[in-house]
């Protein structure tokens, strides 16, 4: 990894208690995310075979903030699919979560249920901002 990330520096923050957890997800929302494939996941994403981690209760997505520290996997899963952090959030399936930067100390675990939390209150802030004139 060259140069940490936003969201990188926000997870700093928040482990520093300079940040909440919300704003870390909020700006992990906002920013580009990386998540390996061990196939090719084509333009329609039937190919995409995203890597699982066994998490605290349940199974959790690898994703990064930084393709380079997905390096690790390449051979495993040498493809890159880019992610908004939101577009992969209202992707997820209910009962999974998310690691983010597995294996890296800038990281940290989304479980199902706060994962799904979270994008209530996504969902919900698009509401408000679709009846405020937003896109």
């Amino acid at each position: 990894m060259t140069e940490p990330t936003v969201v990188d520096l926000a997870i700093l923050q928040a482990r520093e208690q300079r940040l909440t957890m919300q704003t870390v997800l909020w700006t992990f929302a906002a920013s580009t995310v990386y998540v390996p494939s061990g196939g090719d996941p084509g333009e329609d994403f039937r190919g995409f075979q995203p890597v699982y981690y066994p998490g605290a209760s349940e199974r959790v997505l690898a994703v990064f903030t930084d393709p380079d520290l997905a390096s690790e996997l390449d051979a495993l899963a040498p493809w890159m699919v880019t992610f908004t952090g939101a577009d992969l959030i209202r992707r997820m399936p209910a009962g999974e979560g998310l690691v983010v930067n597995a294996g890296s100390s800038v990281g940290f675990e989304l479980p199902a249920a706060g994962l799904a939390a979270f994008r209530q209150e996504l969902d919900a802030a698009r509401d408000v901002a679709a009846t405020l004139g937003g896109r």
